[in-house]
């Protein structure tokens, strides 16, 4: 769907004077689809409008109208189980850099699969040095996750977790807790984007165990009895290397483990509402 319009995938274009090509100058979100409900869509709505209000974007639509758009294009496809990327560009630009009105396109894309040996193995990360420009935002500039993709790959890694030298911030597409030596869940506050998978953790974590926010330093990472990233495509996903280094035991922890199980119940019951 662009700009309120159905249109087969194989058909579906913007211009080249896009701000989006141009200057990679655009804003996201995603989300799945499960029994043809889109999963959190009051939560990512949320979050994408918010995105648009930080980076100066205005989108020519009322929320309510882009939830009857993604509801639209569920009903259209006729899927169970697929997942959506709502995209809002720049717009097209007659100089090349001053936004124009913008574009609004959701796209339709493959159901994403992680194998289960990860959410029963674990997840290597490696640690890198970097902070990304306007944290709060979901922008579409992914460059230094690409960009560092050998690395990862040099370092039989599966994902980077961002540091600024001091404080551990994210993952290049996820939030990240540790399960400290004193058993409270942490994850990072500031300068961070922050996830609709992360919001719900934080509540299913509710009486189960101690929560904060606030930084957490490279020294208490490496002294985390247990850690995991978040994530729309990987809820709760555990850690169990960090930098070549078991975490805990080099196992999923069972903190993470009861709580991997209370987000599925949490989803379970949202899916089972009307």
């Amino acid at each position: 769907m662009i700009n309120g319009a159905f249109i087969p995938v194989d058909e579906a274009k913007i211009h080249i004077t896009d701000l989006s090509i141009l200057r990679g100058f655009a804003i996201f979100d995603y989300f799945r689809v499960r029994r043809g409900k889109a999963v959190f869509m009051e939560d990512h709505l949320e979050r994408f409008f918010r995105s648009a209000r930080l980076i100066g974007l205005n989108i020519p639509y009322e929320q309510s109208e882009v939830q009857g758009m993604i509801e639209g294009l569920i009903k259209k496809n006729g899927l169970e189980k697929f997942s959506i990327r709502l995209q809002l560009t720049g717009g097209y630009s007659d100089n090349g850099f001053e936004p124009a009105t913008p574009n609004l396109f959701l796209l339709s894309l493959p159901f994403p699969n992680l194998p289960e040996k990860f959410f029963k193995e674990g997840w290597h990360v490696m640690t890198y040095k970097y902070q990304r420009e306007l944290p709060e935002v979901k922008t579409t500039n992914y460059l230094t996750g690409i960009q560092i993709l050998p690395l990862l790959e040099e370092n039989d890694a599966d994902a980077v977790l961002y540091h600024d030298g001091t404080h551990i911030r994210e993952s290049d597409r996820s939030n990240f807790f540790i399960v400290n030596q004193e058993g409270v869940l942490v994850t990072p506050k500031d300068k961070i984007l922050l996830g609709v998978s992360r919001k719900i953790t934080l509540k299913v974590a509710q009486g189960v165990l101690k929560t904060e926010e606030r930084d957490i330093t490279l020294e208490e990472l490496r002294s985390a009895k247990e850690m995991f990233l978040t994530s729309s495509t990987k809820p709760i996903l555990p850690v169990t290397i960090l930098d070549g280094k078991e975490v805990g035991n080099g196992k999923p922890g069972p903190v993470t483990t009861q709580l991997m199980e209370l987000f599925q119940r949490y989803l379970e019951d949202y899916l089972g509402k009307a």
